[in-house]
């Protein structure tokens, strides 16, 4: 390893380019730095570690990471932990890539070991994550006096939630990930759980409770994550009006939209989208 990082890879201060990422947004709070990081496409980051423990949330692009022996790709729904002093080299890919990050206290990673977890480095992918990415952005633009809370209550719940999903693994098949991908790819259209569990080749109570056992969520409770995470990428990078983003989601109307994200986060759509 040729360098140990303090907070993410930006360039230094005064320095405009080289093999850096660009700082856009960072927060200091008693417990944690919160930063949004932008990486220019097809950059390379050579092998290195951070000082800090962090998750770390893609929020657009991705790249390819190499630890150890290990060779990994990180798109979008992508959350990664890494410990203090983790080597790792990066690849991003041709469309660059947009990072939030929450660099973690050594005090706080202690509590957290005494509930049990175990501090290793993990890698998890679900539209789970963007719901705790968004909640992140939102500190990012206007952190208060009850950040440092939200964000180790955030934190946590998002290293509970991998924890769990790491468990499930074992139980996971080639059956239950055919659906997870169609899914995925096709979210915003009219689907049930027959013509669902029809691709996965397997009868549809099957594939209900092992899409369950494996994913911590009905099928239903996973397509409607996938939609208002998509309307909530679209409210804040997109012009759309409110009704065309619900339409473009897959929901019947901009009131079942409305009725729909506020269930999941708290917030209206138009509320998201002025940060108010």
């Amino acid at each position: 390893m040729k360098t140990a990082i303090t907070g993410p890879t930006i360039a230094p201060l005064g320095v405009r380019s080289g093999p850096f990422g660009t700082l856009l947004r960072r927060v200091d709070l008693s417990t944690a730095t919160l930063t949004a990081t932008a990486y220019r496409p097809k950059l390379r980051l050579t092998s290195h570690a951070h000082t800090s423990a962090f998750l770390l949330f893609v929020r657009d692009g991705g790249f390819v990471e190499r630890h150890g022996r290990r060779t990994e790709h990180c798109g979008r729904f992508t959350c990664i932990y890494r410990p203090a002093y983790d080597e790792h080299a990066n690849a991003f890919d041709e469309g660059g890539a947009v990072l939030a990050a929450i660099d973690i206290d050594p005090a706080w990673i202690a509590r957290l070991r005494d509930a049990g977890f175990t501090g290793e480095r993990f890698q998890i992918r679900s539209p789970f994550v963007e719901q705790f990415a968004g909640r992140l952005d939102a500190e990012l633009a206007a952190a208060d006096s009850m950040s440092g809370m939200v964000i180790e209550s955030l934190a946590t719940e998002v290293i509970v939630f991998a924890s769990r999903a790491a468990m499930s693994r074992t139980i996971r098949n080639a059956a239950t990930e055919r659906a997870r991908r169609f899914i995925e790819q096709q979210f915003a259209s009219p689907l049930s759980l027959a013509a669902i569990a029809s691709v996965a080749e397997v009868h549809p109570v099957h594939l209900a409770r092992q899409f369950r056992a494996s994913q911590g969520c009905t099928v239903g409770e996973y397509i409607r994550r996938l939609r208002v995470a998509f309307a909530a990428r679209e409210l804040t990078n997109s012009d759309r009006t409110i009704a065309e983003i619900a339409q473009a989601a897959g929901f019947c109307d901009q009131s079942q939209l409305t009725k729909t994200f506020k269930r999941v986060t708290g917030r209206t759509p138009g509320s998201y989208r002025t940060g108010r």
